[in-house]
């Protein structure tokens, strides 16, 4: 399988996933070189695996030119765990025209285990377990207001 890349869709973020926000953010503070912005805990309402849930969530962003990455804390019952304290777990792209590359994802295999067919955004997982994040313009507008605060931390 290959993700649809076209030179529109790019990279954007690496997400990672930890236990313990207070405990992963000062470890990867140190070993990236990075400042968070965020990590507070945030209700969220979102389809997963099929179901609309609420729960709250604690998501970090961090801008390290030319990477810039995620933190979450592990939530039970979702695509956010973790088996140790910190794990890699999904790369994020861009796609301008995100309904579309996540239909050719959905075409290609890969399982919609966050947000509903048809959404702009979601999570895919392939066969073999590689978690790929697909979002749209008004979710790159809202990350990129986390980098530039990260950046001036």
């Amino acid at each position: 399988m290959q993700l649809p890349v076209s030179q529109a869709v790019r990279l954007i973020h690496i997400g990672l996933v930890c236990k313990s926000m207070d405990a992963a953010r000062p470890k990867l503070e140190a070993l990236l070189g990075v400042r968070w912005a965020g990590g507070e805990p945030d209700p969220w309402d979102l389809v997963v695996f099929g179901e609309r849930r609420q729960f709250d969530m604690r998501i970090a962003h961090a801008h390290a030119k030319p990477t810039h990455y995620e933190l979450i804390e592990a939530v039970a019952d979702t695509p956010w765990q973790v088996g140790g304290d910190i794990a890699l777990h999904h790369l994020c792209f861009y796609s301008p025209s995100s309904v579309e590359t996540c239909k050719q994802l959905e075409a290609q295999g890969y399982r919609r285990v966050l947000g509903s067919v048809g959404d702009k955004f979601g999570y895919f997982q392939d066969p073999s377990g590689l978690l790929i994040e697909i979002i749209d313009d008004g979710l790159l507008a809202y990350l990129e207001g986390y980098y530039a605060r990260s950046a001036q931390a």
